[in-house]
């Protein structure tokens, strides 16, 4: 692996460049590539092969179209990142980089396709629970305005760590890998581990209404999670959506995860990371 640092792009800014309609975008990311290294992750091939797996009645043409535009973006993908992938760790390891065509990802992904058909009624009610929570909206409105380390605070962290802590599958998967705390450091050297506090933080800002999602937001959002979880390996996030990006803040600060989450806006418009010093320089 390169000891460049890395850039890891939200599904919706690799669309943006796939779709060729932001120039700027295409060719800023092009410059970067001769400095910087850009991964994808399965998260990414679950957002490409959600257009096929929920393609619902359409006909024969229209699956033929549907498909080719699938192909296109694992292209896509494959260019900007140059096949670098994340994928999970092996039982009780972290997460590692590899090289492979994202196609191969994809597969993995429709064979796993079952799954999802399973969680999102699941991730659909529990979104739908939290939000007769607070209907009008008011809980939310005061959430909105704390502060992105408000999660350390005791009112708010107490409740959160009685939920991982009351969690036995996480306590075997802790004991399995060793993990005496929920620090990033702790959690990272098991991608287990770190995928499951992750699950139940994001969870927990959707129960307390951090930024909540809409419930018909419910499919794309369990590949948000995803996104966090494995952009936590990588130097930069880049991301279009802002309450995302607010609440990867909110979990980075707290767990403590060195990964710099930009706005995209920021990204194309200002010098902050064409300015950085050279890669891994001290």
């Amino acid at each position: 692996m390169s000891s460049r640092k890395i850039i890891y792009l939200d599904y919706n800014v690799f669309a943006y460049y796939f779709d060729g309609e932001t120039p700027d975008l295409c060719d800023y990311v092009d410059s970067l590539k001769s400095t910087y290294d850009f991964c994808y992750s399965p998260a990414h091939l679950e957002d490409v092969g959600s257009s096929l797996m929920w393609c619902g009645d359409i006909d024969e043409e229209e699956i033929k179209k549907v498909s080719q535009r699938a192909i296109d973006k694992v292209v896509s993908i494959s260019k900007i990142t140059n096949d670098m992938e994340i994928v999970p760790g092996k039982e009780n390891n972290p997460a590692e980089f590899v090289t492979e065509f994202p196609a191969e990802c994809l597969h993995r992904v429709l064979a796993g396709a079952h799954l999802n058909y399973e969680l999102d009624p699941k991730e659909r009610k529990m979104l739908d629970d939290y939000k007769a929570q607070d209907l009008e909206g008011k809980i939310s409105n005061v959430m909105a305005n704390l502060p992105v380390d408000f999660l350390s605070r005791p009112e708010y962290e107490a409740p959160f760590i009685r939920k991982l802590d009351s969690s036995p599958q996480l306590r075997r998967k802790c004991a399995a890998a060793k993990v005496s705390d929920y620090s990033w450091k702790s959690i990272s050297v098991s991608h287990e581990v770190m995928e499951h506090v992750f699950e139940v933080l994001f969870n927990h800002l959707e129960e307390i209404r951090y930024k909540p999602d809409h419930v018909r937001k419910s499919r794309s959002r369990m590949h948000d999670v995803s996104h966090a979880i494995y952009a936590a390996h990588t130097d930069f996030f880049v991301t279009n959506d802002g309450g995302l990006a607010s609440k990867i803040r909110v979990a980075y600060s707290y767990l403590g995860v060195p990964t710099q989450v930009i706005d995209y806006e920021d990204f194309i418009h200002s010098p902050e990371l064409s300015n950085h010093s050279a890669p891994n320089a001290d």
